[in-house]
């Protein structure tokens, strides 16, 4: 089941003061998604890349060697 089929699949059972409060997320979202320069890469990864990504980042990144100096 793809991302979309589940919302809608989570939606139909919503009570509609909760579907009304995603919508109005969703706007605000689309609003501010069409103005940020960085909007375009929104959403470009993949779940598993971006755990990848983030267990990468975590191993490797922020590590001081003092002797590396």
């Amino acid at each position: 089941m793809t991302n979309r089929e589940q919302l809608i699949q989570e939606l139909e059972q919503a009570p509609d003061d909760l579907v009304q409060t995603v919508l109005d997320f969703l706007h605000r979202v689309k609003a501010i998604r069409k103005k940020h320069p960085l909007a375009k890469f929104a959403g470009i990864l993949s779940d598993s890349e971006a755990e990848e990504l983030q267990r990468t980042i975590t191993a490797e990144c922020r590590q001081v060697d003092l002797n590396e100096w």
